[in-house]
């Protein structure tokens, strides 16, 4: 069970996507056409970019599964500072440094960031980030994701257009999100993994705006893990 999951955590960390022709639970697909696909697409982004800045310190609760195996999980944001917490996997984030800590093989990971990342795991304040510019985004349609009706946006890499994994500078270069159309919440972000050819999907299972979050949070403590070894890849 440790490997399975700590595989499926390096797939979203990698996040080496292809398009997603579907997702799990997927249901009832309507597609529309060309002429109103952006423009569509555009107000949908916009009003979740625009929700996303109004919740200040958040917390969002989410399940990654890949196949069969599932990794559930949460992280914290504050500006460009993120804490992640999985069964296995914690990540800290002061905005410009990341410790990736592995408390089963008691192994820590020091990088920086990297701003094109978007992946959950890796780098959640731009998870939401999509009106960017990096990508093109088109409306496909209406679709059921585990009974909840949701408005469905392609994105396509502007820069890393071409299909297969991606070219390693962590950012995707195909993504499904869905949009729940009663709210406006996003509601499940989906890839296939290129070299695999398996389905991915975050699920957003509960978006907590507004918290109080303090620096500490996001601020390795070598302390805390005294006697873990330690890799430094900056």
């Amino acid at each position: 069970m440790k490997k399975r999951v700590l595989a499926l955590a390096a797939l979203i960390l990698a996040t080496s996507t292809a398009s997603v022709a579907s997702a799990t639970n997927i249901a009832n697909v309507t597609d529309v056409t060309d002429a109103a696909a952006d423009e569509k697409s555009e107000a949908l982004l916009s009003e979740l970019q625009r929700k996303v800045a109004g919740w200040g310190d958040y917390r969002v609760e989410f399940s990654v599964t890949i196949g069969d195996e599932a990794l559930g999980g949460s992280f914290e944001v504050s500006g460009e500072s993120y804490h992640v917490v999985t069964p296995e996997v914690e990540l800290f984030c002061d905005g410009t440094t990341r410790h990736e800590v592995n408390t089963t093989d008691r192994e820590v990971s020091i990088d920086r960031v990297d701003p094109l990342d978007r992946s959950v795991m890796a780098n959640p304040t731009r998870l939401f980030d999509l009106l960017d510019g990096s990508y093109t985004h088109r409306y496909v349609g209406v679709a059921l994701i585990n009974g909840v009706s949701c408005e469905r946006v392609e994105l396509r890499s502007i820069e890393n257009a071409d299909n297969g994994a991606s070219d390693g500078s962590g950012a995707p270069r195909t993504m499904d999100v869905f949009i729940s159309t009663a709210t406006g919440m996003p509601v499940r972000i989906g890839y296939v993994i290129g070299f695999m050819g398996a389905e991915a999907a975050v699920d957003i299972v509960r978006v907590t705006p507004n918290i109080t979050l303090y620096r500490e949070a996001f601020v390795y403590n070598a302390r805390r893990f005294a006697g873990f070894e330690t890799i430094d890849f900056r």
